[in-house]
Parts: C-alpha cells; structure tokens; sequence
C-alpha cells in the first residue's frame, strides 16, 4: 500500500477493512474499484463491485458497529479515509463532501423502500386464504420473479411421505427427471435444515450445490417456516455472469414471509378438505345402506 497525497493507493486484491472489524472510517474512492465480499459456507463471495466516485463504509460513523462486510481492492485503487476527526475538518474545505454522504445513504434507503413498499402493495392477494397449494406456489413464485430478476426459480416443499423437498412450482430451464433432496441434502436441502437463507454467487465452489440440467452460477435459496417448522424453500438461479446482492436477498426473504403465511394456509385447507371428503362418502355409504 502506497502513500499519496489525498488517498492512499491499494494494490489488487489488498484489504480495506474485513467483515466484523471495528468500524472507525469511511472511504471514497478516488480511482479503481472496490469488491465487498461477505462470508457464506461456500466461502467469500462477491455482493457488490464500488466505482470511483463512491463512498462505502460510511455507517461504521454512525451506528459503531462491527463491519458488516469485507472491502477489498480490484485492482489498484486510491482510497481517500476519512475518520471521525477528519470528517469535519474536510467537510469544511469540501462541503460537497456532506452532500455526497447523504446521497449515498439516501439512495439505498430509498431503493429499499421502493422496493418493498411495492412488494407490500403486491402482496395483498398473496395474504388471501388460498385453497390451492399449487395456485399459491405459481403466485407466490411469479411475485418473487417480478421483484428478483433471475433466470431460474422454484419453490420446494417438505413431502411427509417421501421425506424430501419436491418441485410445486418452477420457471426456467425444466429439470427432467424433478429434483428431490433429502433434508440436509444439497443446497436447498441445508437450507431446509438450518432455516437460514443463503446468498451464493459462485455455485461451482460450493460442495453442496447439485447439479442439473440448467447451466447456473449464482443462486439464492430462502426458507419457507411456519412458526419454528420449516417446510419448504424459494430458490432464484441466474446463468449470467451478473451477481445476486443482498438486497435482492432481503426482497426474496420478505416474500418469503408472505409465502410460507400462504402456503401454511392453502395446506392447512386442503388437509381440511381431505378430512371432510372422507366423511362425507363415509356418510354417503351409510345412506345407501
């Protein structure tokens, strides 16, 4: 790492800072880019590539806590950082600076709300009591489709009877024979077991990533739970070398709630429905006799 007179120069593939460290300086980037990495079980993975001009690190100012991501050098880049103590003082000989902080916060504040204020409004229906678990499976995952754009996408279920995740709803490149997984089985599979949902931008390193007939390189995989059951899980795949980011990650998670309220329901009245069938032909039977 090279000294200069504004910023200093890093070389590619060097640090910044890494996720969890403490956070006491923001950065803008003078030239070159940066790549913010976050740690996942497949290992380091790349949600986001920063261009000259943008500032990153900015909320270790503000809310003290631990960086939430790794910032590392794609090729050389100049780095100008600012600490709290400087922050004024270069507030005060560049007030463009200040300008520029709160429109880097206030973009992604806005997109988010956008975003997710038109998956509330859209989710309306969703929230209705379905009693078709296949019609609430294809809404639900055309939703996610609408708010996540991706090449490939399913929902799995948890079938009680073959102990498996299996396909209710798909689009894409069709999977012939249906892929199944075992709890714990693949990625989807793991997911399914921990509940928690992965973001993963480089499959082919991925041990558990089974292969198919779609040619994939990026997938999302999110749960789908009732209370502390998990019973199924949304994956959004993309072919193209344009990554997932974790806002995209939050969109799929928060149809994921307005999913699984859904499918629990459409379940719930198609278990109901089954029961009541059964005892009125056992009723019909009876009649007859």
């Amino acid at each position: 790492m090279n000294e200069s007179e504004l910023g200093r120069i890093y070389s590619d593939g060097e640090i910044i800072f890494r996720e969890g460290d403490v956070g006491d300086a923001m950065y803008v980037i003078q030239s070159g880019k940066i790549n913010i990495t976050k740690k996942a079980a497949s290992g380091e993975l790349v949600i986001a590539t920063l261009q000259s001009g943008e500032i990153f690190g900015d909320m270790a100012l503000f809310d003290k806590l631990p960086r939430s991501a790794t910032a590392r050098a794609s090729g050389n880049a100049k780095i100008l950082t600012i600490d709290k103590k400087k922050l004024f003082s270069t507030i005060s000989r560049d007030p463009t600076l200040v300008f520029k902080l709160l429109e880097s916060m206030s973009q992604r504040i806005r997109k988010l709300d956008q975003e997710l204020m038109t998956l509330k409004k859209s989710n309306i229906d969703i929230m209705h009591f379905f009693i078709d678990v296949d019609e609430a499976c294809n809404l639900i995952l055309e939703e996610a489709r609408n708010n996540v754009p991706a090449d490939n996408g399913s929902i799995m279920l948890f079938d009680e009877e073959g102990k498996s995740l299996a396909i209710k709803a798909a689009f894409g490149t069709e999977w012939n024979p249906k892929m199944r997984f075992a709890v714990g089985e693949g990625i989807a599979g793991d997911v399914l077991s921990t509940g928690k949902a992965e973001l993963i931008n480089n499959v082919s390193i991925d041990s558990r990533f089974k292969s198919g007939a779609a040619h994939i390189k990026s997938m999302l995989c999110v749960p789908l739970k009732w209370k502390s059951n998990n019973f199924g899980v949304i994956n959004m795949s993309k072919s193209s070398e344009k990554l997932f980011t974790l806002d995209d990650l939050k969109l799929l998670h928060s149809v994921a709630i307005y999913a699984s309220v859904a499918i629990e329901n459409a379940q719930n009245f198609s278990k109901f429905k089954s029961v009541t069938d059964k005892i009125l032909r056992h009723a019909t039977l009876l009649d007859m006799w």
